[in-house]
């Protein structure tokens, strides 16, 4: 009785676990929110970046796919993932560079609610500012 019980959790978690995909296209565009025109960074066309929206135990694939003309990174903040994801570049994870796509696929292991942002050079600046 007892290993059917077993086999009844384990295999309803792996049951439960989807596998949810993002495709991020890094960009720049033009804001003007204080009446003077600025560049800023967008993904798929959008300030703030879009959501991501996962599940506790889903398998994220988010692809990021730079078709800025110098290289992007993306830093995802306080989630747990390998640390080769991490994203801040020539330290974790190597950068983006321009026309090139990178996967990042991990299991998301926590709740929250959590925000990324490129970590090269000024380009964080460039989503913040544009907030």
């Amino acid at each position: 009785m007892l290993s059917i019980i077993a086999f009844l959790w384990c295999s309803s978690s792996i049951f439960a676990q989807n596998t949810v995909r993002y495709d991020l296209y890094i960009n720049d565009t033009i804001v003007k929110y204080t009446g003077k025109k600025i560049k800023a960074l967008c993904a798929n066309g959008q300030i703030p970046m879009p959501t991501l929206n996962f599940t506790e135990g889903d398998s994220a694939l988010i692809y990021v796919h730079n078709t800025l003309n110098q290289p992007t990174s993306i830093h995802w903040h306080g989630i747990i993932l390998p640390n080769r994801y991490d994203g801040v570049p020539y330290l974790t994870t190597a950068p983006i560079l321009p026309n090139e796509t990178k996967l990042f696929a991990f299991r998301i292991v926590q709740n929250g609610t959590y925000w990324y942002h490129s970590h090269t050079k000024l380009q964080e600046q460039k989503v913040c500012m544009a907030h």
